[in-house]
């Protein structure tokens, strides 16, 4: 075929990132993005980034994670030397092994030339740069000012990077998330309000002030009953929890860990989602747009990105952080108001199918790749 005719090389995305399991947001949508339809428009490459012990091994400085490091590091300056990439991606840790970890693809990558695009999935960046090792601050300001891209969750969290990101080298790109695919909701069910919790079982996600308010609802005989799904943190503080609990499994169960299908089936099976996250890594929580594609009114906090998610009073209830009276008394409304919580499920499924799909979701991340492209490709 002669030089004339010969087709175009097919611009080429080296994606670094972890997939699952163990099952964590970065993870989850790494995985995500691997499986779109990005392939479609670029020649997508993957160094797996995976630890595959418990998400308790993130960050942690211990043998195994710097060998892990310097195995994916040696991995990537050989795909670096191999191919010609047009685009790297990855999404950045904001702590300081993490971060160190993720420089030995960055700080390659950028003095290759190549454009690099930097995926935030937390919401405290700026904190950790001004409170990291001035060498750890040096080295992250470099990388955040030569960056191409920098996708942020929500419009909120843009203000995380002022002073280290120009705003026009910040995309936003909220999550998205696959269709639950659930049968609308024709009534708000039986008496009673089943509430499901999803996440790690740490204080800072506000599982023990849902189990206060749960707790107060019971006292007042309302007929509500809870389901947490996640690992346990922290035993003895979950301990200490537990001993305060005054009802049997019939009204607060613990499921543990479960995988996505365990976790559908049982938000399928509820009536409302609870998270009264004041996590300091919270930005954008994927559980809640899963509760909204799956029809269900969210109960959650004024906290990151979060009142990007969901719409108060139309879509669900936001309340403040650390309010576990403020907390009883929304979920006690919910209990209380069987159509309207219906309602905001419906809602709340209509706002997802409008700005969380999976699909929109992958346009908006294919079109941040193709910004960082130069021009003609």
């Amino acid at each position: 075929m002669s030089a004339g005719f010969r087709q175009a090389r097919c611009p080429r995305v080296l994606v670094i990132g972890p997939v699952p399991p163990p099952y964590h947001g970065v993870a989850v949508m790494t995985r995500a993005l691997l499986d779109s339809g990005l392939a479609e428009r670029f020649e997508v490459l993957h160094l797996d980034t995976s630890d595959r012990r418990d998400v308790a091994n993130i960050g942690r400085l211990d043998l195994g994670n710097v060998q892990l490091a310097l195995v994916h590091g040696t991995r990537f300056m050989r795909l670096l030397a191999r191919s010609q990439m047009d685009v790297v991606y990855a999404p950045l840790s904001q702590n300081t092994l993490g971060f160190l970890r993720d420089a030995l693809f960055l700080v390659p990558a950028l003095a290759a030339g190549v454009p690099v695009v930097l995926h935030l999935h937390g919401g405290r960046y700026g904190e950790f740069v001004r409170s990291a090792p001035v060498p750890v601050r040096g080295l992250a300001r470099s990388i955040f000012k030569r960056a191409s891209r920098v996708i942020v969750l929500g419009e909120t969290l843009r203000g995380m990077l002022r002073g280290l990101v120009a705003d026009g080298q910040i995309s936003v790109v909220p999550n998205g998330v696959a269709d639950a695919a659930v049968a609308p909701r024709e009534s708000a069910g039986g008496a009673r309000m089943r509430i499901i919790f999803v996440g790690n079982l740490i204080p800072s996600k506000g599982y023990t002030e849902l189990l206060d308010a749960v707790q107060t609802l019971l006292d007042e005989g309302m007929d509500v009953d809870v389901t947490f799904a996640g690992g346990v943190a922290d035993a003895a503080v979950h301990g200490k929890a537990l001993a305060g609990v005054r009802y049997g499994e019939d009204r607060v169960r613990f499921a543990g860990s479960v995988d996505a299908h365990v976790r559908a089936e049982l938000l399928a099976a509820s009536d409302v989602l609870v998270l009264p996250s004041h996590y300091g890594n919270e930005a954008h929580p994927l559980v809640l747009l899963e509760a909204m594609a799956a029809g269900l009114p969210v109960v959650s906090t004024r906290h990151a990105a979060i009142p990007e998610i969901v719409v108060d009073g139309a879509t669900g209830l936001l309340i403040e952080p650390r309010d576990a009276a403020g907390l009883a008394a929304a979920l006690r409304r919910l209990a209380q108001r069987p159509d309207e919580r219906l309602a905001m499920g419906r809602a709340a499924r209509r706002r997802y199918e409008e700005r969380f799909t999976l699909p929109r979701w992958t346009e908006r991340m294919i079109a941040v790749f193709e910004s960082v492209l130069p021009a003609g490709q």
